[in-house]
């Protein structure tokens, strides 16, 4: 409870301290001028009942003034509130974003764990800077409840009692009813992450397509509308149980309050208190009850607070885990921007750790390596022992599942293997930090992305320092044979791509994969090249040429290693290395002709797709 409040209070601290100070100063002023408005009354009161005419007066003024007084905060503290609130959700987000996206592996990513609580902290993150409000308002009207604490006690003690003795039960009240939502919200949260899904589904181009030739759109909704009725009635339940326990807590402080004013009366009837004392408790005591039923209330909306901001301190522990950089930097709060160090056009900062070489002597080598996936216990790979030489091309080929792709993310870093080693000559991997080696790598994956930005941009963004360097730009579109993907654009490079854009150009998903490859190419002598099937959209012959000149351009940089995965045999075969995964294992590795005089998985592979081409 104590961190995540001072994750909570650090966040407005840091997003504006002269407005938090002032702030603080505004609540405590509020909050001595409501009570001096009771003061005030008694005053008048017993001055009137005297017959003084001119100090009831008087008397009535100061009222006035510190009942003015507090409209007059109360209207400051909230502009300046929603300031404050603004601005710290703004930064919340960011933080969010820049925690997410800092750490190098993607494993978090695919697990529905993680998913669901980042799905929660998103959608609570307003909670956050309402909460920074929330407990503002509780603070202040805290220092209210204790004045009249006070005051009441000064009529007598058995007031204070009655009225005081109401408050604690309705507090644990409403907790137990903020649980109640809390639980159900947790419960709930992977089904509307679901549902989200379903629906987005309906509406994105990208499946359009296939969602209407199927009709399968009201299957889609159909099943968004029941998961949606699903988180619905569960907080729909939790919410009627927080309702009811809200509604008994209400019950206790009316109950405290007709009492005490009650006993106000029998003290005045017996002349052990003044008509004035008995103005000062039904006033105080309407502050105090109003005061604290807001307390109360505000009191719900800094519990959720805190369990986001407990939610966020539990993402910047997992980024600071995995994101060495941050580890080493001991930041307990990165805000967004402060990634932005030292390196790559202003975008990572570097962790202490070793370096790649600068160029590969003998290769990649994988010792023993195996991998599971997150969140499963059957291992993808299994005991992988590969040499990959410097300056060769290997092909990895195999049936779906066999574990291509999840080698190459092995290769790249966006996973850590499981068991067993990678070393980059005799350098570890796992001690490169993984903005070094991306640097020196370059990939297009099967799922490759389409970047609606402008088509220079598109490429360009493959090498953050040269993205606005047009002539490496255009070498990039040749050397991936993309150039008539862009020369048939009305505005050539200064086109912008995908229906962000009012007037942008729809691309065709061969057009797309050309970007994507020539996006890959803005790196001139990666010291890996992984390209894993990134032509499906292309033909045979246009594939075949593709990778023919990479090929020729790893042979000529003899350090570097192109890793090719594709089902095209013909392509396959100009590989100096070939790799056959199954099950997860290395089946047989060798040259085109050494692995069909072998008549082994290769072979048959081959002879399935020769036969299914010729059928």
């Amino acid at each position: 409870m104590t961190a995540t409040l001072r994750t909570l209070l650090t966040l407005a601290w840091r997003t504006d301290r002269r407005a938090f100070l002032t702030l603080a100063a505004f609540l405590a002023l509020g909050a001595v001028s409501q009570g001096l408005v009771g003061v005030f009354l008694r005053a008048l009161t017993d001055a009137a009942t005297a017959g003084h005419g001119a100090q009831a007066s008087l008397w009535g003024l100061a009222a006035g003034a510190a009942l003015a007084a507090g409209v007059a905060l109360g209207r400051a503290e909230l502009a300046l509130m929603e300031e404050l609130a603004e601005r710290m959700g703004l930064s919340v987000q960011e933080e969010i974003l820049t925690l997410t996206s800092g750490v190098p592996t993607i494993e978090h990513l695919e697990r529905p764990a993680y998913l669901d609580k980042l799905a929660m902290l998103r959608d609570e993150s307003r909670q956050l800077y309402f909460a920074v409000w929330a407990l503002a308002l509780v603070a202040e009207h805290a220092v209210q409840i204790g004045l009249g604490v006070v005051l009441m006690a000064a009529v007598h003690p058995l007031v204070t009692l009655l009225l005081g003795g109401a408050v604690l039960p309705s507090l644990l009240v409403r907790g137990r009813a903020a649980r109640h939502v809390d639980a159900a919200t947790g419960r709930t949260a992977e089904t509307a992450r679901l549902e989200r899904h379903l629906s987005e589904s309906v509406t994105t181009p990208r499946t359009a397509k296939e969602i209407r030739i199927s009709r399968a759109a009201p299957a889609l909704e159909a099943m968004a509308a029941h998961r949606w009725e699903e988180v619905s009635a569960g907080l729909s339940r939790a919410g009627v149980r927080a309702a009811l326990l809200t509604f008994a807590g209400s019950g206790t402080f009316l109950a405290g309050y007709v009492s005490a004013l009650g006993c106000a009366a029998w003290l005045a009837a017996q002349g052990r208190a003044t008509a004035g004392d008995v103005v000062l408790v039904a006033t105080v005591g309407v502050q105090f009850v109003t005061q604290a039923s807001r307390l109360v209330f505000h009191l719900g909306s800094v519990a959720a607070g805190l369990r986001a901001a407990a939610r966020l301190a539990w993402l910047r522990a997992y980024a600071r885990t995995h994101d060495p950089a941050l580890a080493e930097s001991g930041d307990d709060a990165p805000r967004a921007g402060t990634r932005a160090a030292t390196s790559d056009h202003g975008c990572e900062r570097v962790a202490r750790g070793a370096e790649p070489p600068e160029s590969f002597a003998r290769g990649i080598t994988l010792r023993n390596v195996t991998f599971t996936y997150p969140g499963t216990t059957r291992p993808v790979l299994r005991g992988i022992d590969l040499s990959l030489p410097a300056g060769a091309t290997v092909a990895l080929v195999g049936s779906h599942g066999s574990g291509k792709t999840t080698l190459a993310k092995l290769l790249c870093g966006l996973y850590q293997p499981s068991g067993g080693e990678i070393l980059l000559d005799d350098v570890p991997l796992r001690d490169v930090p993984a903005v070094r080696w991306r640097r020196r790598i370059s990939a297009v994956f099967q799922d490759w992305v389409p970047f609606e930005l402008t088509a220079a941009e598109t490429v360009g963004i493959g090498d953050l320092p040269r993205m606005d360097d047009r002539p490496a730009v255009e070498q990039a579109l040749a050397r991936a044979g993309a150039a008539d993907a862009v020369s048939d654009l009305p505005r050539g490079l200064d086109t912008e791509l995908g229906d962000s854009f009012e007037g942008g150009v729809t691309l065709s998903g061969g057009q797309w994969q050309s970007l994507a490859l020539a996006r890959a190419s803005m790196r001139e002598e990666p010291l890996l090249l992984v390209l894993d099937e990134p032509t499906a959209s292309l033909d045979a012959p246009a594939e075949s040429a593709v990778f023919a000149r990479y090929a020729q351009a790893a042979r000529r940089h003899r350090a570097a290693i192109t890793l090719l995965i594709t089902h095209r045999f013909p392509t396959v075969r100009m590989a100096d290395l070939i790799v056959v995964l199954d099950g997860g294992r290395i089946a047989e590795q060798g040259a085109h002709g050494e692995l069909m005089a072998r008549q082994g998985r290769y072979a048959e592979l081959h002879a399935i797709q020769r036969a299914a081409a010729d059928g």
